[in-house]
């Protein structure tokens, strides 16, 4: 299958150079109670830097108390029918679920690569789909080097209805996310979808069933987007949720996408405001911390899932009596 490890890091660091600043994590000591959130707290160890294969995941998330996992497709697409029922039945003694997957297809570029891995994923799908995997997310870049954006849309529009066409035949979902600071607008020639009502246009020309939104706050916050933007979405249209904060000594224009700090650590993000936005629309599905912090990653396994996960667990909190 195409690599699972496809991230929007990797994609930016292709054709150009990011500065990386240090960004201090202060101590969070919060209980590890399960708040009644009806939220879904999930691990996804490509966003916190955490090293595992697929059995040892289910371990850490039900030893942290986590709810969900990301499902690690480039393993599982080699499990037997055997190998999956058992896997199945592991998650489920252990009270997990799957969170969507990272979609494996590089869409952004030329078509063969597009292509190639449009094939390989539908080669994969019969195997995935006995996972009951709910489905992929996957990120639009907010700029092009190559094409204008009349062009850039009418490129995302064919290939990301190719790839929701094969998904509705196998009741999985695509979850679509724009991408929102500032400052990465500067980067190509040609400026792209960066704000939740030109997302909204996307999906509504794709015109799929099974096409969705992959909800984020920081993208939220840097696009400068509110909660009234976001009026149009219903709990079936989000396909999952990532909370993070921002970095201080930065307005919301100055963020930087690949520099951000797990949610509730600075504030700056006003998480009660989502969490509550996505509570009024009935969503009760998989939210995970997306903090892409270099001290993080580079932390002992141990306080980086206990960080991450009250993290999570606090900014639930502050709903609770909403």
């Amino acid at each position: 299958m195409v690599n699972n490890n496809l991230t929007r890091r990797s994609f930016i660091k292709s054709s150009s150079k990011i500065a990386v600043s240090t960004i201090l994590i202060p101590e969070i000591n919060l209980s590890k109670a399960n708040f009644n959130s009806n939220f879904k707290s999930s691990l996804v160890p490509g966003s916190i830097g955490l090293k595992t294969d697929v059995n040892r995941l289910i371990s850490l998330a039900y030893n942290y108390n986590f709810n969900a996992i990301a499902p690690l497709t480039a393993e599982l697409i080699s499990f037997s029918s055997d190998q999956i029922e058992t896997y199945l039945n592991n998650m489920n003694d252990h009270n997990l679920v799957f969170d969507a997957a990272g979609l494996p297809v590089q869409f952004r570029l030329d078509e063969k690569s597009f292509l190639n891995g449009y094939e390989e994923l539908k080669k994969n799908l019969p195997t995935l789909s006995k996972l009951k995997i709910p489905g992929f997310v996957t990120w639009i870049m907010p700029t092009n080097k190559k094409y204008n954006y009349f062009e850039n849309f009418n490129i995302h529009k064919s290939r990301l209805k190719k790839v929701a066409s094969l998904l509705n035949d196998y009741n999985m979902r695509l979850g679509l996310e724009y991408v929102g600071p500032k400052t990465l607008m500067s980067r190509d020639k040609f400026p792209f979808i960066h704000t939740i009502s030109e997302l909204k246009t996307l999906v509504d020309a794709i015109d799929e069933k099974s096409v969705g939104y992959l909800l984020d706050s920081f993208h939220m916050f840097c696009s400068e987007d509110t909660v009234d933007d976001y009026a149009f979405l219903e709990s079936n249209d989000i396909v999952s949720v990532q909370i993070n904060d921002a970095v201080l000594g930065r307005s919301a224009s100055e963020q930087i996408d690949l520099e951000r700090n797990l949610p509730g650590v600075t504030g700056m993000i006003d998480l009660k405001k989502f969490l509550i936005m996505l509570k009024s629309k009935g969503y009760n599905g998989c939210i995970s911390a997306e903090p892409f912090n270099k001290n993080l990653n580079d932390i002992e396994e141990n306080e980086k899932l206990k960080r991450v996960y009250n993290s999570i667990q606090n900014t639930f909190q502050t709903i609770i009596s909403s």
